[in-house]
C-alpha cells in the first residue's frame, strides 16, 4: 500500500483529487483540511468514512499542527489555498497567509523523510498573468513565461503573487533537499462543489435568483472540467518525466466569458438579456494555456467537453 497526502480535501481540487485516488485498492489516503473554504458536507463525511482514508481536521498554517500528520507518506498533493476572486479583493491578508505558509511547513515537515519521492504543487495561472498584461506575451502561453508582478498595491495579487512564491519555494525545496516536485499551474478548473467567488458558479447562483450579470464580459479563459484536471493531475503524479517540471493543466479551447453566461442561459432555456459589466481591476483580459508539454507528458486530451461540463454543473448549482 502506498501513502498520499492531500491538502485542502474539503475544497474543490483537492475533494475531487483524494475521492479518486480513495477509489484505489492499493493506495492509503490522509486528507486534510481546515474548513476556511470547504466544509464538512455529506460528500466530504462519506470520503472520510472510508476504509482507505485517514482524516484530519488542521490548520497548515500552524507549525505545530503540521507535526500531527503522519510521519511517513510518499505523495503530497498540496491543493490546500484561499481561492476565489472576491477574496483576493476583500480578505486580502487571509489569501497570502494561507497560501504561503501551509507550503513552508508541508516541507519542513517532509522533506526529510526517507519514504517521501513527490511534492505535487498546486499552481496556478495566476502567476504569469502580469507579464500576459504587461509585456503582451503570446496566448496560447507556455510555461516557460517570464512570471511579473505587475502592481503589487493592486490586492489581486494576494493570490497570483502567493502562487508564484509557491513555485519559487518548491523549486528551492526541491533542488536543496534532492526531493522531487511537480508544479501543476490550474487554468480555470470548474465543476460541481467547486464553492463560490468564480465566475461559473457566481453566474448560476444569480440565475436562480432571476439576475443575470456578468462581470468580466469581454475576457477570455480556457475552462477545464474537474474531471479532467484530476486525471491529469495524477498522470503527471505518476510521471517520472514530469519531476521537476512544471507543467501547464488546462484547455487550449479559448473563449469568452460572455459565451459562457449565454451557453448557461441556453442550457436553461432562459432567454434573458445579459447585463455586463467590466471585469475587477487587474484581471487579464486573456488567458489560455499552451498544453504541448502535458500531451507529450502523459498524451493527455479532455473527455469532457465544454458544454456537458456546464450542464454538470448547472445541475449541481441549480437542479
Amino acid at each position: 500500500m502506498s501513502k498520499v497526502l492531500v491538502t485542502g480535501a474539503a475544497g474543490f481540487i483537492g475533494y475531487a483529487l483524494a475521492q479518486t485516488l480513495s477509489e484505489s485498492g492499493d493506495t492509503d489516503v490522509v486528507v486534510v483540511d481546515n474548513f476556511v473554504r470547504g466544509e464538512p458536507d455529506e460528500a466530504y463525511k462519506e470520503l472520510c468514512s472510508r476504509d482507505n482514508v485517514d482524516a484530519y481536521e488542521l490548520d497548515l498554517t500552524d507549525s505545530d499542527a503540521v507535526r500531527e500528520l503522519p510521519d511517513s507518506v510518499e505523495v503530497i498533493y498540496h491543493m490546500a489555498a484561499l481561492n476565489g476572486t472576491q477574496n483576493f479583493y476583500e480578505r486580502p491578508y487571509e489569501v497570502v497567509r494561507c497560501s504561503t505558509l501551509p507550503t513552508f511547513h508541508l516541507l519542513d515537515r517532509y522533506a526529510s523523510c526517507s519514504d517521501f519521492r513527490r511534492f505535487i504543487y498546486a499552481g496556478s495561472s495566476e502567476a504569469y498573468a502580469g507579464t500576459v498584461s504587461a509585456f503582451d506575451w503570446p496566448v496560447p502561453t507556455a510555461e516557460d513565461v517570464p512570471l511579473c508582478i505587475t502592481d503589487p498595491s493592486n490586492l489581486r495579487w494576494s493570490y497570483g503573487g502567493s502562487k508564484l512564491h509557491g513555485e519559487i519555494l518548491v523549486t528551492a525545496a526541491g533542488h536543496q533537499c534532492k526531493k522531487d516536485y511537480t508544479i501543476i499551474r490550474y487554468h480555470n478548473v470548474y465543476g460541481p462543489r467547486m464553492g463560490d467567488k468564480h465566475v461559473v458558479p457566481d453566474f448560476l447562483e444569480r440565475m436562480k435568483k432571476g439576475v443575470y450579470s456578468l462581470y468580466g464580459h469581454d475576457d477570455t479563459r480556457s475552462f477545464i472540467y474537474i474531471d479532467d484536471a484530476v486525471r491529469a493531475t495524477m498522470l503527471l503524479a505518476d510521471c517520472d518525466e514530469a519531476a521537476n517540471q512544471t507543467i501547464n493543466v488546462g484547455s487550449e479551447n479559448e473563449i469568452k466569458i460572455f459565451d459562457i453566461g449565454k451557453k448557461l442561459l441556453e442550457l436553461a432555456g432562459i432567454g434573458a438579456e445579459i447585463e455586463l459589466y467590466d471585469s475587477p481591476q487587474g484581471s487579464v483580459a486573456r488567458r489560455s494555456p499552451d498544453t504541448s508539454r502535458l500531451k507529450a507528458l502523459v498524451g493527455f486530451a479532455e473527455e469532457v467537453s465544454l458544454v456537458e461540463g456546464l450542464k454538470r454543473t448547472m445541475d449541481d448549482y441549480i437542479g
